[in-house]
């Protein structure tokens, strides 16, 4: 009989956003040897499908929405009698807190809060029904991650949930395969140009658009800026960027490169790394770019980037929405005195989180 401890993480589709990038992060860093790993989705397919490494066990449960999947979830839950489950996403947290009704010897529920839900209720992305569920969820829940301590304290004061019931869990980079894919590569980039790179699916919550429209002041003062943004469409965002690109006349020096297998090979060739955010939990590309010691200017989109960006040290805050001022830390990316603090263990960190936790 096996020691390990069985994690079953839910992440319904694979589309490479950030809470999934979270969880396949998770999964990739814990050690084999002591825990037995396994991933169900609704549908096996997904650009983040390759990112699983083998000895993760998939499971598919063959149905085309989130809430269709749960009769078949809580039969695979009863099948494979998990230690503990985990979900990141709203969707996947309600549908495990349906899906475990009833259900004797449950395992240990941990649900992450992806975004902040102050945030969330601010920009319409979450209605009365689905934040009623959700707290529901979060209530049934054994543990609640929070990404940052803003964070927990909006969940407790928008979701009426216990303090000690929420934990803060800062997302965790994968390391390892960042290193494995900035070696021996090509630089993608001219080198006569200044490359400024942005990351994430095309969607209004990401302020491209106010990206662009700042690009205009950059290049009209440096035409050597070229910006790369890489994601994928999540709707008709990117029709409308790619028209706002064309009315600033900017076609050659805005670049969609869509879904890109390995985006480090351009975060660590580029010479900036903006995040033009509306508003974010925590955002996975900062984290990875500080680790490659890559200069960072990025909008206020939660409190907690004043503790990750060192203001005129490794990087520049600007207010949401403030286009100016967006364009002028573009600009100033070389006053920054390019000062990084050093990571701590990440793996060690997270192996010991799972491992200590009592079920």
């Amino acid at each position: 009989m096996s020691n390990k401890i069985k994690i079953l993480f839910f992440v319904p589709q694979l589309v490479g956003g950030g809470a999934e990038k979270v969880s396949i992060n998770i999964m990739r860093i814990l050690e084999k040897n002591r825990f037995e790993v396994h991933l169900v989705v609704i549908n096996g397919e997904g650009p983040a499908l390759r990112y699983l490494s083998e000895d993760i066990i998939l499971h598919d449960l063959e149905v085309s929405k989130t809430m269709f999947s749960v009769f078949k979830l809580r039969k695979l839950i009863f099948e494979i009698r998990p230690d503990i489950l985990f979900s990141s996403l709203i969707r996947g947290n309600i549908a495990v807190s349906l899906a475990i009704i009833g259900l004797k010897n449950k395992p240990f529920i941990i649900f992450r809060s992806p975004n902040s839900p102050k945030l969330l209720l601010k920009h319409n992305q979450m209605k009365f029904f689905q934040k009623y569920l959700l707290e529901y969820a979060y209530k049934k829940a054994d543990l609640v991650l929070a990404q940052t301590p803003e964070m927990k304290a909006e969940i407790i004061k928008y979701h009426g949930i216990t303090k000690d019931k929420i934990t803060v869990f800062l997302n965790p980079i994968d390391t390892d395969t960042i290193d494995k894919q900035i070696k021996n590569i090509k630089n993608p980039f001219e080198s006569k140009n200044i490359n400024v790179v942005a990351a994430g699916r095309i969607t209004y919550q990401k302020g491209f658009d106010l990206l662009i429209k700042s690009f205009k002041n950059v290049v009209e003062e440096n035409p050597l800026f070229r910006l790369y943004i890489i994601g994928e469409d999540d709707g008709c965002e990117l029709e409308n960027l790619q028209k706002i690109v064309k009315e600033l006349k900017l076609t050659e020096y805005i670049y969609f490169l869509g879904y890109k297998k390995n985006a480090y090979k351009y975060f660590y060739f580029s010479d900036l790394y903006v995040l033009s955010s509306r508003w974010e939990g925590l955002p996975n590309t900062v984290l990875e770019n500080l680790y490659l010691h890559k200069p960072i200017v990025s909008t206020r989109c939660i409190p907690f980037m004043d503790t990750l960006i060192k203001e005129g040290e490794n990087g520049f805050l600007v207010d949401v929405g403030d286009i100016n001022s967006l364009s002028n830390a573009i600009l100033n990316y070389k006053n920054l005195m390019f000062n990084f603090s050093n990571s701590n263990n990440i793996k060690e960190n997270v192996n010991n989180f799972f491992n200590n936790i009592r079920m």
